[in-house]
C-alpha cells in the first residue's frame, strides 16, 4: 500500500494540469477579447462624431471639443491596451 503508482497518478494529473492552463489562457484571451471591443467601440464613437460634426461643413466649437473627447477616450482605450 505504501508503493505510489507514478503511472497512475500522471495519467490523471496532465490532463488537470493541461485543464487548467487551458483555463487561464481562456480567461486571459476572453480579457483581451473585451479590450479590443472596448477600442473598437471608442473608435466607432469618434468616427460618428466627426461624421456628424462634417455634415454641414462647418465645425462648430462644440463639435470640435466632441471630437477631442472621444479622441481622448480613444487614447485612453489604447492605454489600457497596452498595459500602461
Amino acid at each position: 500500500m505504501g508503493n505510489i503508482v507514478w503511472g497512475e497518478i500522471i495519467v490523471v494529473v496532465i490532463p488537470i494540469v493541461i485543464a487548467l492552463v487551458l483555463a487561464v489562457i481562456g480567461f486571459v484571451l476572453k480579457l483581451k477579447k473585451d479590450e479590443m471591443t472596448g477600442m473598437s467601440k471608442e473608435l466607432a464613437e469618434l468616427v460618428l462624431k466627426i461624421i456628424d460634426a462634417a455634415k454641414d461643413k462647418h465645425f462648430s466649437q462644440q463639435e470640435i471639443l466632441d471630437i477631442i473627447k472621444e479622441a481622448q477616450d480613444v487614447i485612453n482605450e489604447g492605454k489600457k491596451l497596452l498595459g500602461a
